[in-house]
């Protein structure tokens, strides 16, 4: 699994991933640490683990097409559910479509009790690393 430099928004907001794959990949994130003022989890926090939950995979997916190929972000789309108050939330990425120029993953991010606080859209251009 990888490991973040502590200079990275994923080890600042303390990221942790616990399956990659091209297809599916699951993060967790604590609520602690990543709340806006209001007392609840940011949405900023939520699109910054979904955008990362996406992007991995993908990562991983361009590494099957050749060690030359990289993923970029192009587009993300979240929806806010409901709240997570406490405790660590969970990013689940699964692959809607895994081409040789674009990856689609959906996110979906749910509490410690199942609940979905948010579900996002992210897509990625496979480009050859500059």
């Amino acid at each position: 699994m990888p490991n973040f430099d502590k200079q990275t928004l994923m080890a600042r907001t303390e990221m942790e991933v616990i399956k990659l794959s091209p297809t599916a990949c699951v993060m967790r994130m604590p609520v602690d640490g990543n709340r806006q003022t209001a007392g609840v989890l940011h949405g900023g926090a939520s699109a910054a683990l979904a955008e990362t939950v996406g992007s991995l995979a993908s990562r991983e997916h361009a590494r099957t097409i050749g060690d030359d190929f990289v993923a970029v972000g192009v587009e993300l789309s979240i929806q806010h559910i409901r709240p997570a108050k406490a405790g660590y939330v969970t990013a689940t990425a699964t692959a809607m479509h895994l081409g040789r120029t674009r990856c689609v993953h959906r996110v979906d991010i749910t509490d410690e009790g199942g609940r979905l606080i948010s579900t996002a859209l992210i897509s990625n251009q496979i480009i050859k690393k500059p």
